[in-house]
């Protein structure tokens, strides 16, 4: 299971609950207000939606009131990472936002600290152990290091590519590591991870709006909401696919979940060309077309399907959409069949 796309398998969920678990926080009842069933929650491979994965953490970390959720000694108060990132996003490259982001977090963290460090070609980000290490200190490795390649991408609005992670012995095999960050893992001391030294130099995309936005879904996004190698128009697509076609998300409900504001996606679909409204549009008028080649659905049980509770609203909007209705479309298609 890939990580910051669709979501991450549950056995994730539940490897960083386990230190509120320990303490005697109720995590199942919390998994259950995400809307997990009992049939999911048995289920370790069941993949967890992005919104229900940050649910869960954004409830643990108020329950604690620790925004890394019993993973250090010290709590760290909620909303330390964003004003730590707010402080990183007015430097002007992403190695001078990287060493300013490791000394404020070696402020709040007694535990362990970050550290960047450049060899040759390859950058590493670094976790140094400042005390002896307890049962969950490789998980908290994992979140720090997970967490800053997410917003390392973000800030830049790129995905950036990982060359080797490096995670203590005692990092459970349950959750594996390699599967979450796509890269090779190795075993050792420091925890870290490495990457290509020229993107220290690439420059910040200062999206002050939108980083409230990617701090709800912290720490799980890793691939940057952004990609200028695919049309953002098909990436809209391709995340309203993951929705019932009948219930489809507003534009702001859609642009949260992309990790952008709903004004900066509407004038990035105009640049393109495109409105959200004409790709939902086309979205519905393609499914509606696939239905009505099945004979054994009804017109109306197509337009139902489609979030139309009246026969004739899905009539007028498919003749709006094709310059046919639906009963002539698909007798064009399939012949005579069921109205």
């Amino acid at each position: 299971m890939k990580g910051g796309g669709d979501g991450l398998a549950l056995r994730y969920l539940r490897l960083l609950l386990a230190p509120a678990q320990a303490r005697g926080c109720d995590t199942e009842e919390l998994l259950r207000r995400c809307h997990l069933t009992p049939a999911q929650l048995d289920n370790p491979s069941h993949v967890v939606t992005l919104v229900q994965f940050a649910r869960a953490l954004r409830g643990m970390q108020r329950a604690l009131r620790d925004e890394m959720m019993g993973l250090a000694t010290r709590p760290v108060r909620v909303g330390t990472f964003l004003l730590v990132a707010r402080q990183m996003l007015r430097c002007a490259n992403l190695g001078e936002a990287m060493r300013l982001g490791c000394s404020l977090y070696r402020l709040v963290l007694d535990d362990f600290a970050p550290r960047l460090r450049v060899e040759g070609d390859t950058a590493t980000l670094e976790i140094v152990d400042l005390t002896p290490p307890d049962r969950y200190r490789a998980t908290g490795h994992l979140v720090l290091l997970y967490g800053a390649i997410g917003l390392m991408s973000w800030m830049v609005q790129r995905p950036i590519a990982l060359r080797e992670v490096t995670l203590p012995v005692s990092y459970p095999d349950l959750a594996p590591a390699d599967t979450l960050f796509e890269a090779p893992l190795r075993r050792g001391t420091p925890s870290r991870i490495a990457f290509d030294a020229r993107w220290l130099e690439a420059r910040l995309v200062a999206d002050m709006q939108g980083l409230k936005i990617f701090i709800l879904h912290w720490p799980l996004r890793r691939v940057a909401p952004y990609s200028e190698d695919v049309p953002l128009a098909l990436q809209v697509r391709r995340c309203l696919r993951r929705w019932d076609i009948a219930q489809l998300p507003g534009l702001n409900a859609l642009a949260a979940t992309m990790g952008q504001t709903a004004k900066v996606l509407r004038r990035r679909l105009h640049e393109e060309g495109q409105s959200y409204r004409a790709i939902v549009d086309s979205l519905r008028r393609d499914t509606a077309m696939r239905l009505l080649n099945q004979p054994q659905l009804s017109v109306a049980e197509v337009g139902y399907r489609l979030g139309f509770s009246e026969p004739s609203a899905f009539h007028r909007a498919f003749k709006r959409a094709t310059g046919m209705t639906p009963l002539a479309y698909r007798r064009l298609r399939t012949g005579p069949a069921l109205s």
